[in-house]
């Protein structure tokens, strides 16, 4: 049997991060999107009707579904607080009271950790904590209203619906974009508390997996759903080098509501806060068996990363091949990169770590050594992984090299030196001979011939100097002061490959710590195309 999912919000982002988790589920028949807008993602699977979660239409709109994800919600702050409860709270029981009346069997409703309130607590609460709101917060207010109501239907109607309420902690990824992040990831940072004030980051794929598991789950309640760590907003300070200034709450509220008023902020002072309360969300694993499969550290560095600020310091750089993803997860659709056999690893250098991404042959014949290329500053390795993949499956290793500033790299944004750089490509070299052996051949891949369509036209895009893309890792300015030196510039596998095929390829001499000595200089047969 399958099932048949109505989404209000469809148009919402967490609509974008869950409707994909759906759709792709050979045991949800169709999903039904509803908004007020129309909805602009096209699936096989997926309807959509204009309707206000407020209209009498809804029961009639949800005749036939199993399942309702109810999502619509006022997040983005509207001057009239009246309209913004009439949305959030009636429309919010229509839903739910529509919904039995058509026979829905599950009924899963998008709530909030901020239904506990804005009180901070010294350690993590679970769902025992009762959902207390904030009056003086209209986003904490309704969400603790919606919950209280659904609370009050269970009880009256045991049995019959099942209606749970995820709580989720702060979602990042790449779509989501709100104040809130502009706010974390601004070069000046003010909170209430800030020695105190912390938020649990959770990325936008966790919160699908909880949302899709939890429809085709009777789940009956509230549960949380955050990562199991936490990052202090110092910490989150002194990630990016953000100036961090600890400010009374109370003038604080008084001066947002000041500019809201005056339409020089897009939030008041309800928004303004010292963090979120931390949460268990032991319970939901338990019930669903739901995992983050990111910490919230790595998900405060991605954040960081996509709003294209600087993750500083070795100790923040991602290291897990599933942080790496998801942090590349824009460039990786510009490029059409699923899955894969690479490998991410961090090496340290005197300023921090550089990123590789390595590609091991599966060849049964492969070559000896490895082939490393490190890539042109204002790019970053996930825009060549295409031609790594394609060069490895005719028997070479690759090892791609994010330059400092650059790409998964730490340091800042588009900066680099021509002593990091040396010692980048060095390390790289190094790291590839004791890895693979020898020979180790550098290379810089210039635009190829076979780069066309979409490949060629983000890489043409990528040589200029100030560059505005959807991908947050690629820096809008680049400040690069590096010599390629002798390393050649090839422009197709083919010519990579007759080159290392070569009778006169595969010698090396003694390592030195120079890109532009004999060490990394390539054999003769791979010269600089004339």
């Amino acid at each position: 049997m399958t099932l048949r999912i109505a989404v209000t919000g469809a148009t919402s982002d967490f609509a974008k991060a869950i409707l994909p988790a759906l759709l792709d589920d050979d045991e949800v028949g169709s999903v039904l999107g509803i908004a007020r807008r129309p909805v602009r993602l096209e699936h096989p699977k997926l309807e959509s009707v204009r309707a206000d979660i407020r209209s009498s239409e809804l029961e009639d709109i949800f005749s036939g579904c199993d399942v309702v994800l109810h999502l619509a919600f006022v997040v983005e702050e509207l001057r009239d607080k009246t309209e913004t409860h009439d949305i959030n709270q009636r429309g919010s029981r229509n839903v739910l009271d529509s919904a039995y009346r058509a026979g829905v069997r599950r009924l899963v409703i998008a709530s909030s950790i901020n239904a506990y309130g804005a009180e901070l607590h010294d350690e993590p609460i679970d769902e025992s904590f009762y959902p207390a709101g904030d009056p003086d917060r209209y986003y904490f207010h309704d969400k603790a209203e919606v919950e209280h109501y659904a609370e009050w239907w269970l009880r009256r109607h045991p049995g019959e619906m099942a209606v749970s309420m995820l709580r989720p902690t702060y979602i990042i990824g790449p779509d989501f974009s709100n104040d809130g992040i502009d706010q974390f990831t601004a070069k000046i940072g003010a909170f209430p508390q800030a020695d105190k004030a912390a938020y649990q980051f959770l990325h936008q794929r966790d919160l699908a997996d909880a949302f899709h598991r939890a429809a085709k789950a009777d789940l009956v309640g509230p549960y949380n759903v955050g990562p199991r760590d936490w990052t202090r907003v110092r910490e989150l300070a002194d990630m990016q080098g953000q100036m961090l200034f600890d400010v009374p709450e109370g003038p604080a509220i008084a001066v947002a509501n000041i500019a809201f008023r005056l339409g020089l902020t897009p939030f008041s002072g309800q928004w303004v806060t010292a963090g979120e309360p931390v949460v268990d969300s032991t319970a939901l694993g338990d019930a669903l068996g739901w995992e983050p499969t990111l910490t919230s550290r790595e998900c405060a560095a991605i954040m960081i990363l996509l709003q294209g600020r600087p993750v500083l310091g070795s100790e923040y750089a991602l290291t897990r091949h599933a942080a790496c993803e998801a942090a590349l997860e824009p460039a990786s659709a510009a490029v059409g990169v699923e899955g894969g056999r690479h490998e991410h690893l961090q090496l340290d250098i005197a300023t921090g770590r550089v990123h590789c991404e390595i590609h091991r042959t599966s060849a049964d014949a492969g070559r000896p050594g490895a082939v490393v290329i490190p890539v042109r500053p204002g790019s970053h390795a996930r825009y060549l992984t295409p031609f790594a993949r394609e060069l490895a499956e005719t028997g070479s290793n690759v090892v791609l090299v994010d330059l400092p500033g650059h790409g998964l790299s730490t340091g800042p944004r588009g900066r680099v030196s021509a002593r990091e750089f040396e010692n980048a490509v060095a390390t790289a070299i190094g790291y590839a001979r004791s890895e693979f052996g020898s020979p180790v051949t550098t290379i810089d891949v210039g635009e190829t011939r076979k780069e066309t369509g979409t490949l060629g036209t983000l890489l043409s895009a990528l040589r200029t100097r100030s560059v505005d893309t959807a991908d947050g890792l690629i820096p809008r300015h680049v400040h690069a002061s590096v010599s390629w030196g002798t390393i050649p510039t090839v422009r197709s596998v083919a010519d990579v490959v007759h080159a290392l095929d070569a009778p006169s390829a595969g010698t090396e001499t003694d390592a030195t710590t120079s890109p532009q000595s004999s060490a990394t200089r390539p054999p003769r047969s791979l010269s600089q195309p004339g």
